[in-house]
């Protein structure tokens, strides 16, 4: 299993309906580091999903630098099964504030 994030903007083109457009695909990161990402944001990141991209810089920008600073504590719940790691789950949380900060607007998507 893994989670898929995507932003996507609503776009309003002059038609009857807006269209999604998708300002940011990060991709696919296995969810045997959810625990990493759970200790360092203090939710799961699938409670991102709907959430507007601007809402939710300010617990990227901690959850990174708290993976950061304390590298050490997040290496030793790498999964023991070698799926996913901690350079892997901090590269990808990385990848999202990225995103976030270019497209605060945006809605973010996550299936998993």
């Amino acid at each position: 299993m893994s989670y898929d994030i995507a932003l996507y903007l609503q776009v309003d083109t002059g038609g009857p309906e807006p269209v999604d457009y998708c300002a940011a695909d990060i991709g696919n990161y296995t969810s045997n580091v959810s625990g990493m990402w759970v200790d360092a944001l203090g939710y799961r990141l699938a409670d991102l999903q709907g959430k507007t991209a601007g809402d939710c810089v300010d617990d990227l920008k901690r959850a990174v630098a708290d993976m950061e600073n304390r590298s050490d504590h997040y290496r030793a719940m790498n999964p023991p099964n070698g799926w996913g790691n901690y350079e892997g789950a901090l590269d990808y949380l990385r990848q999202l504030m990225t995103a976030c900060c270019a497209h605060p607007k945006a809605e973010i998507h996550i299936s998993h």
